[in-house]
């Protein structure tokens, strides 16, 4: 079945600060996510910069038995952010703050997340989201 919401209707709400944890293993369509999301001031980055897997690569086989890789596009954020080399830095860099149990998908405790900074940072006054 799939998921379908109003168009009125953003989960999570508007009104509710959102960070997302990355780390060094995360790559690819999740920086192109977490690097989204900053740029449209919806979330925080927190943690570690993220792996920097900017290039997606089509590879084709030739009938020599050898191979053909092509870069065929980067990743790149809304707002012009190359991926490729560099990652997605955080806007909070963990600095320890989360024990080092800590795993997102399966740990609820934010305890040791200030959620008045990341609210801050969001503040239209300092991420003025681009125009739609």
């Amino acid at each position: 079945m799939p998921f379908r919401t109003a168009k009125d209707k953003v989960i999570p709400s508007m009104q509710h600060p959102m960070a997302v944890w990355l780390d060094g293993g995360s790559a690819s369509a999740s920086e192109v996510l977490a690097g989204a999301l900053r740029d449209n001031c919806r979330a925080a980055v927190m943690g570690d910069p993220s792996f920097g897997k900017g290039l997606i690569q089509a590879v084709y086989g030739l009938k020599n038995g050898s191979g053909l890789v092509v870069t065929v596009a980067r990743y790149t954020t809304p707002q012009g952010t190359d991926i490729q080399g560099t990652g997605i830095q955080p806007d909070f860099p963990s600095k320890g703050n989360l024990p080092p149990a800590f795993i997102p998908i399966l740990s609820s405790d934010t305890s040791k997340v200030d959620f008045t900074e990341i609210q801050k940072r969001l503040d239209p006054a300092v991420c003025p989201a681009p125009p739609s």
